[in-house]
């Protein structure tokens, strides 16, 4: 057995011959491998992203909870102003602050409105009054609205001016009927 080993001269493939196919099969895996080290990886990326976001926006719900709280004590010292009970209106504001200072750590704030441009993302028109402001100029605010990390957590129930339509809008005389 030895002998037939010996006596076979080992067939090495001619340059060019079967090489090349192997070559190109394996470049073909290393492309495939590097591939999917980058999908992997990107895939990690968006997983952080969304952790993140849910993190983030976890206390959303709580937040949802604790906003109508806030309008009571602003109800309660708009009413204790009305009384003129100055230690009620200190007390009341106190608490209201606090909370806000709370919320403002998981990144709640209030959405400033009055004297603003209506804004259909942020403000929730529930009614357009007459006024001498430029057309859609938010006039009151019914409900205060929340903002969290950017996010519209409540609008803010507004009053919108429009203008007075004239006569002369619509191309008739100032006097005319």
């Amino acid at each position: 057995m030895s002998e037939e080993i010996e006596n076979k001269p080992a067939a090495l493939p001619e340059e060019g011959q079967e090489i090349d196919p192997l070559i190109e099969q394996l470049k073909e895996k290393d492309d495939r491998l590097l591939r999917s080290l980058a999908d992997f990886d990107n895939y990690k990326k968006r997983m952080a992203a969304d952790q993140e976001q849910f993190v983030k926006f976890a206390n959303a719900e709580i937040v949802k909870e604790i906003v109508p709280a806030l309008d009571g004590f602003q109800r309660a010292i708009d009413l204790a102003e009305a009384d003129k009970d100055d230690n009620l209106i200190k007390g009341l504001a106190l608490i209201k602050r606090q909370i806000l200072d709370g919320l403002a750590k998981f990144g709640v704030s209030e959405i400033d409105a009055v004297g603003k441009h209506y804004d259909p993302n942020l403000h929730e028109a529930i009614m357009k009054k007459e006024s001498k402001e430029p057309e859609d100029t938010i006039l009151e605010e019914v409900e205060k609205g929340y903002i969290m990390h950017g996010r519209v957590i409540r609008p803010s129930m507004v009053i919108v001016s429009k203008t007075r339509l004239r006569p002369s809008d619509f191309g008739g005389q100032e006097g005319e009927k």
